[in-house]
């Protein structure tokens, strides 16, 4: 099967939607340890205002996908990586993202998130 414009397309917003999934789950977790810290009302503020935008993303990236001719069937993590399995225009198709990858682009993603919170402070 040849690669169409759309096509491309829906796997650059699948690869983001994966991506934000784990980091959704990542700052869930971080989150859940910071109590110990002496500033973690401000830490957890801070990771919650994150989060809200994440999920406005991934509401967006959803509201994309019910439009488009693909849909996502599952996503499994693996060991080594992520796999997801979709359908597009009829054809079943896999796609695998490397977990030490997808945590490089994951921290990428939080910076980019960051950086959006701090223009907010000025």
């Amino acid at each position: 099967m040849l690669y169409d414009d759309d096509h491309l397309d829906f796997e650059v917003k699948l690869k983001r939607y994966v991506h934000l999934e784990v980091l959704l789950e990542a700052l869930n977790r971080d989150k859940e340890q910071m109590g110990h810290l002496k500033m973690a009302e401000a830490y957890q503020d801070q990771i919650d205002h994150i989060i809200d935008q994440i999920l406005n993303d991934m509401a967006e990236l959803r509201r994309y996908f019910r439009q488009s001719q693909g849909e996502i069937l599952q996503t499994v993590q693996l060991v080594e990586d992520r796999m997801v399995e979709y359908v597009w225009k009829g054809y079943r198709l896999k796609v695998k993202y490397l977990n030490e990858f997808m945590r490089v682009q994951c921290g990428e993603i939080l910076k980019g998130y960051m950086k959006l919170k701090r223009g907010d402070l000025t």
